[in-house]
């Protein structure tokens, strides 16, 4: 299993048809667990597996194998030297693996077919393995397998009382691993929506959402600011919740006017919970990581309004964090209130980054030294090269604190859409009452969008939508206070 021998079989095609010949491998343990060792193997490649139906199937048969405990094989009555002696070269091939630094999570302790199968299922995503590796997951029972082995980690998780584990910590790292997957397969995908939406009562939503919960107590209590921390307890759960909240966002996104997904929003805490993480767990996160957990929190908040009039006015009356405590038991102002305030902070964030960048273009930068006109070369396209590189790194952070601040203004353009009092409220928290600054912030994102088709942002039509309706609502302010309005 050299590496040159592994290329040569994917080069060829022959990695399918052997997978093909070994459709009766989960009938004979042994077999079955060289099976699932050569799939394992072939897995960790940065060459893409050959991965087709046939050996879907066969990895989710051998999954179905799994025993998932110490002498697993012995168990199994099959303790003959040969056995022993095909399970001993399973181990010192896999720790081989492991000390060339892949498969770091495998725990060679226990080697089942099983865990192998569940190992490889998890390092393949739809992106490698093509469309169709979405419809087959669910259609051969694959999603259900991921599902479950989501809730039985999470079985161990108390959402209050945790102590802290390696064990625990490696559960939580698996659950990770599942929900990427789970991301890859729910995404534009609503027939796999719908069937995890309802999978056994919902199990996996009311999961999640503990989960959730968890992830926002746990993550102020162990603040990880390194990031290139990724085994602290504070980063594991910060992944986790990442994870997590691209999940809730693709099961949260309802399709064809159907409120389905959205109606995770009305379950117990979900709405306080994703405010808390927006408005608070981002001070417990490495500087990089904050935009992610804003966006990400933003994009699923939109979601449950989008066209869910009842999250719309949970969301209105919801309360926000206390800004002297990170726990939820203080009196609390609005959450509306606090959005608002969060809108003004990033809307002068990118005023300030912007500023930045036209003093670089106008030379006035004091990061880099200008060279003398009679530099080398060299140091004249070095300082190019620098001055480039902060004007992108500026202009990147400017469009982030846009963003955030354009998807508040779109959260709050629902919320107060067909409602005069929750559009009253939020009229009082602006400057006389003007919707100006929202809508210049959301006509800047709206250009950004046009020129640059990003894929993943909020679409076009509901983003005009929103300006529409803002717009409405300052020309209609304007006229009741006698100021010039704003044309629609």
């Amino acid at each position: 299993m050299t590496p040159a021998f592994r290329m040569h079989v994917k080069a060829h095609g022959t990695v399918a048809k052997i997978f093909r010949a070994l459709q009766d491998a989960t009938k004979d343990q042994s077999l079955g667990m060289c099976t699932a060792t050569v799939m394992f193997v072939l897995s960790q490649d940065r060459l893409n597996m050959d991965l087709d139906r046939d050996c879907l199937e066969l990895m989710l048969n051998l999954l179905e194998n799994d025993t998932s405990h110490d002498q697993a094989l012995d168990d199994c009555g099959l303790t003959d030297h040969q056995l022993q002696k095909t399970r001993e070269r399973v181990i010192q091939l896999c720790s081989e693996i492991k000390s060339q630094g892949a498969a770091k999570y495998l725990n060679t302790d226990n080697i089942t077919v099983g865990q192998l199968a569940m190992e490889t299922l998890l390092s393949l995503t739809s992106a490698r393995a093509g469309e169709w590796f979405k419809e087959e997951m669910r259609q051969l029972g694959g999603l259900d397998h991921i599902v479950r082995t989501v809730v039985q980690c999470c079985d161990h998780v108390d959402s209050m009382t945790n102590v802290w584990s390696p064990t625990l910590i490696d559960r939580i790292k698996k659950v990770d691993r599942c929900l990427r997957i789970l991301e890859n397969v729910t995404i534009q995908n609503e027939e796999n929506n719908v069937y995890l939406l309802d999978f056994e009562n919902g199990i996996l939503i009311d999961t999640l959402i503990r989960m959730f919960k968890v992830c926002d107590y746990e993550i102020p209590l162990y603040p990880s600011y390194d990031e290139n921390d990724k085994d602290s307890i504070g980063a594991v759960l910060r992944e986790c919740l990442t994870a997590n909240l691209k999940v809730l966002i693709n099961l949260s996104h309802d399709s064809n006017q159907i409120t389905h997904g959205s109606k995770i929003g009305q379950k117990d805490g979900v709405i306080d919970t994703t405010l808390h993480i927006f408005l608070k767990v981002p001070e417990y996160v490495p500087h990089d990581e904050k935009f992610d957990i804003m966006f990400l929190t933003l994009t699923l908040l939109i979601n449950l309004v989008e066209i869910n009039v009842e999250n719309r006015k949970l969301i209105a009356e919801a309360k926000a964090p206390d800004t002297s405590d990170i726990l939820h038991d203080s009196k609390k102002s609005f959450a509306i209130e606090a959005l608002v305030k969060m809108f003004f902070q990033q809307e002068e964030l990118a005023k300030t980054e912007e500023k930045k960048t036209d003093e670089i273009l106008d030379g006035e930068n004091k990061q880099t030294e200008k060279p003398a006109k009679d530099a080398p070369l060299k140091a004249h396209t070095q300082y190019i090269e620098e001055t480039i590189a902060l004007l992108v790194e500026k202009a990147g952070q400017n469009m982030q604190h846009t963003m955030i601040a354009s998807y508040i203004a779109i959260l709050l353009g629902y919320i107060t859409m067909d409602d005069k009092e929750y559009l009253e409220f939020v009229g009082k928290q602006l400057p006389d009452g003007r919707f100006t600054a929202m809508l210049a912030v959301l006509d800047k994102y709206l250009n950004f969008m046009k020129l640059t088709a990003a894929p993943g942002t909020r679409g076009i039509k509901s983003v005009e939508m929103i300006i529409k309706h803002l717009t409405k609502c300052e020309k209609l302010q304007a006229e009741a206070s006698g100021l010039p309005g704003t044309s629609a």
